[in-house]
């Protein structure tokens, strides 16, 4: 933003009482569909909800309509990504899911330098969660690697300023946390040297970069599926195929279902479900 440094002439009464702008609601059923074409997520179960979050996002950025907010998209890539970043924020926490992680672990240590990628991985404690787990186990972190992505930018920003609220580092013990972590006053900061094997990239599932990300032994996508339908639902396993190596393993959120498909095979252990990648 700039800001002139010039005398201006008195403004006139009239000019002050200039009447504020009307929001037109129109159009706002074309830009839902705008955001499940692009990202996935289906937002019209939470109408009434995202249509006042939207009409707060326009006003900010002095758009009155949504007609014109879904016109702007098509051409302002930074208005998109601002889009994208309000609709797909995801709160997480370090050692979520514990027990599913540890079974991924047990999977992961039987493959010399084990690759695994975590999409979406909102703002890191997943990837660092297995990155310290693998590390209690014994694996050095030169000998396997963890990839996060998402489509959100500014959790991809946190995931690599590696800066957590002690909120976030809840179900650590305190030996963990000073193994790991540089604490100071609101904060505690990963130390870089256990994490050299954990990479974070801002990635759509849906387009080619996602294809282009290579061979992975082991998934994680927890709690994205949920805001599919089951066309992208299936589309989503899809590409998670393209990518897992022949024996690869998927793990779901557990609210996340994925619907018949040729891809992957599902197994249950101790009440904890993950997929195998069909050969």
């Amino acid at each position: 933003m700039f800001f002139w440094n010039r005398k201006q002439e008195p403004t006139s009464p009239q000019t002050l009482s200039k009447e504020p702008e009307v929001f037109n609601a129109l159009g706002l059923n074309d830009l839902l569909h705008y955001i499940k074409r692009e990202i996935g997520v289906d937002l019209f179960a939470k109408n009434s909800i995202i249509e006042t979050k939207l009409r707060l996002f326009c006003e900010r950025k002095e758009i009155y309509s949504f007609r014109k907010l879904f016109e702007t998209l098509q051409h302002d890539k930074e208005l998109r990504q601002e889009l994208i970043d309000l609709v797909t924020v995801n709160e997480t926490y370090f050692y979520r899911e514990e027990s599913q992680l540890e079974l991924a672990i047990t999977f992961a240590l039987q493959i010399p330098h084990v690759k695994i990628l975590c999409a979406p991985c909102a703002s890191g404690e997943e990837v660092y969660s297995l990155s310290m787990m693998m590390q209690e186990r014994g694996r050095m972190p030169n000998d396997f690697s963890i990839t996060g992505i998402d489509i959100n930018s500014e959790a991809i920003d946190k995931a690599k300023n590696a800066s957590f609220s002690e909120r976030s580092l809840h179900k650590l013990d305190e030996r963990l946390k000073e193994r790991y972590f540089i604490k100071d006053e609101r904060s505690y900061k990963v130390k870089s040297t256990y994490f050299t094997s954990v990479d974070f990239k801002k990635v759509n599932i849906f387009e080619h970069d996602f294809l282009a990300l290579g061979n992975f032994d082991i998934i994680f996508s927890r709690n994205m599926l949920i805001y599919f339908d089951d066309d992208f639902r299936l589309k989503t396993i899809e590409r998670f195929a393209s990518l897992l190596k022949s024996e690869g393993k998927l793990f779901l959120g557990h609210a996340d279902i994925i619907p018949e498909n040729r891809f992957f095979t599902k197994y249950t252990e101790n009440r904890l479900s993950y997929y195998v990648k069909k050969g």
